[in-house]
């Protein structure tokens, strides 16, 4: 299950050549990196980009939480993306912004939103991983091993410029 939601669209004809407005797929999932990557995906595509901000509600190497259905796992992915919205910075409303929510894994969910999009990089954030996270493997990895584009890590540690 894909949910889309599309935003304002300020980015205007012929700004960019061919028409083509910049894009980048966003993996969201609330956490001080992921909003460190909102912010530096923003300052990339000011003044007339497209960003696509995913959140996939499935872990990448286990099923869904048992307790939840399809709906509610659609209903808590909006609510996150919708407080980044409400919360987030002001220069989000100076792009185009196109949110979406995926019952699938994060990896799967990202490549698809970039190829739909035909987005130029997907954009994530990288926080710390124990050993045992990593011998599995971060969705990072798996994006760099099955990725056509370019993937972009923002660790939590990025100090950005205001």
């Amino acid at each position: 299950m894909s949910t889309t939601t599309k935003q304002q669209t300020p980015a205007e004809p012929g700004a960019h050549p061919g028409g083509v407005v910049p894009c980048l797929v966003l993996g969201y999932d609330r956490t001080t990196s992921a909003r460190k990557a909102v912010s530096w995906a923003v300052g990339e595509l000011l003044p007339n980009g497209k960003l696509v901000i995913v959140h996939a509600s499935r872990p990448l190497h286990a099923p869904p939480m048992p307790l939840r259905t399809p709906r509610e796992r659609a209903l808590l992915s909006r609510a996150l993306i919708d407080e980044l919205l409400l919360e987030g910075e002001d220069a989000l409303y100076d792009i185009q912004i196109t949110t979406e929510v995926s019952d699938n894994d994060p990896v799967t969910a990202l490549l698809d939103a970039a190829e739909r999009h035909r987005a130029r990089a997907i954009v994530v954030g990288s926080e710390p991983h124990s050993r045992l996270h990593k011998a599995l493997g971060t969705v990072s990895t798996e994006l760099l091993r099955r990725s056509p584009v370019p993937i972009i890590t923002v660790p939590s540690s990025t100090r950005l410029s205001a």
